[in-house]
């Protein structure tokens, strides 16, 4: 383990040094042309992690899953290094996309992720858990970044019926349910709000938040 590790270490180094901080934090380090010097490290690196992994695709779910795992923590930043590393792995693998799609929108870029998850969407349209992170960007957006009644509103929409579409896909999701009660509330359905919470709650509820639950109340006692 301690050797893999190092091996690891050894890999990453020369590749974070072929593109400046700023380019390691943006998708695709940027869509920049690269020099020949970035290209060989580029190669090193894949090589390097196919050697440990044993595959492209088995050292981009590695890649992948740390990025996740930064995004869990609010780490946007390292997520994006990691994502770009799945992306010269592997860069037609939708959970590229959709980790960059994410990450964005942990900055406010929701027009720059929107496009992502839509290339993430298109990839995977049946994946539950893409869509309902594709529905929180709107839901995100909608009450975050959208100052105007009318472009609110249509966000709201947007991630509504991207829970839907995921519920479909996978029923025992119970996080889409409380992010689908969210998106009722801002648009003061308050009994359908209270529908999803009381499916996500039938699937265990772990995914919702006390603090809506209290605000819900004031709104409208639980039926």
């Amino acid at each position: 383990m301690k050797r893999t590790i190092l091996i690891l270490a050894f890999l990453l180094v020369p590749n974070a040094l072929s593109y400046s901080q700023e380019l390691n934090e943006r998708p695709m380090y940027g869509g920049i042309q690269k020099t020949p010097e970035m290209s060989r490290f580029d190669q090193k690196f894949v090589d390097g992690m196919v050697q440990t992994f044993g595959s492209r695709d088995k050292a981009a779910d590695d890649a992948i899953r740390r990025g996740f795992d930064f995004l869990a923590k609010s780490d946007w930043r390292m997520a994006i290094k990691r994502f770009n590393q799945a992306w010269l792995l592997s860069p037609d693998r939708p959970e590229v996309a959709w980790g960059f799609g994410a990450a964005l929108s942990y900055e406010g870029k929701f027009e720059e992720s929107e496009s992502y998850f839509q290339k993430a969407a298109a990839l995977a349209p049946k994946n539950a858990r893409l869509l309902t992170d594709f529905g929180f960007l709107y839901q995100f957006w909608a009450t975050r970044g959208t100052k105007d009644s009318a472009g609110k509103q249509k966000r709201l929409d947007q991630s509504i019926e991207l829970f839907e579409q995921a519920a479909r896909f996978e029923p025992t999701y119970d996080r889409v349910y409380f992010d689908w009660a969210v998106s009722l509330f801002f648009k003061k359905d308050y009994a359908g709000a209270w529908k999803r919470i009381i499916e996500a709650e039938r699937l265990g509820g772990k995914s919702i938040n006390p603090k809506f639950i209290a605000d819900l109340t004031k709104k409208m006692p639980r039926p």
